[in-house]
């Protein structure tokens, strides 16, 4: 199994504005006989699923989201360039799309020129059928453009999206994905993806 999950700890970068991930020991054996661990961070926290509720007033929370849909042959697509287009998709690909690209690099501290997802591309994923999208960053819209138009693409057609995937040492192809969120019914999940 490769785990494809960023961990959370201290040096887990956040989008700019987003709140950082942080814990703290809460109980420990010395004070209480046990030890606990506060954990303070976002629900689009390191690698974590979007529901249609984040991108969409009246969308679903997570419990909209099957768990079959985030579950099962996925296809791994490498993209080298500043953006994912149409082209850049075969045309044959599993219900889950996870995209490789330059981002798995860049988890050192945030960059604004991240690869993210064109509206081409969202459009040609709901053409296709795709149940899940993932990429290896934080969104998959480009850095600074208003309106969430991407998420909002897959969205309404019941795509799941995860972010924040880590797919560096991963090569093109196809894999089992399983990838399973925390059940906190909001407008997001951290989550653990592993595949196989």
């Amino acid at each position: 199994m490769i785990d494809i999950s960023l961990p959370l700890d201290w040096n887990l970068i956040t989008y700019p504005g987003d709140a950082r991930y942080e814990h703290y020991d809460y109980m420990t054996h010395e004070k209480n006989g046990v030890h606990i661990t506060r954990v303070i961070m976002e629900t689009h926290s390191g690698t974590h699923i979007d529901a249609p509720f984040h991108a969409l007033p009246n969308g679903g929370t997570m419990s909209s989201i099957p768990l079959e849909h985030l579950n099962g042959p996925a296809t791994v697509v490498e993209v080298n360039g500043n953006a994912i287009n149409a082209q850049d998709i075969p045309g044959t690909v599993e219900k889950r799309v996870l995209f490789k690209t330059k981002n798995s690099g860049l988890y050192d501290s945030f960059h604004e020129d991240f690869c993210y997802i064109s509206e081409s591309a969202g459009k040609r994923l709901v053409d296709l059928g795709v149940e899940t999208v993932g990429i290896d960053y934080l969104s998959i819209e480009q850095f600074g453009t208003k309106g969430m138009k991407v998420h909002k693409i897959l969205l309404e057609k019941g795509i799941a999206i995860i972010e924040g995937l880590m797919l560096k040492d991963v090569k093109p192809g196809r894999y089992e994905l399983m990838c399973l969120p925390i059940r906190i019914d909001t407008d997001g999940a951290p989550c653990r993806a592993v595949l196989k």
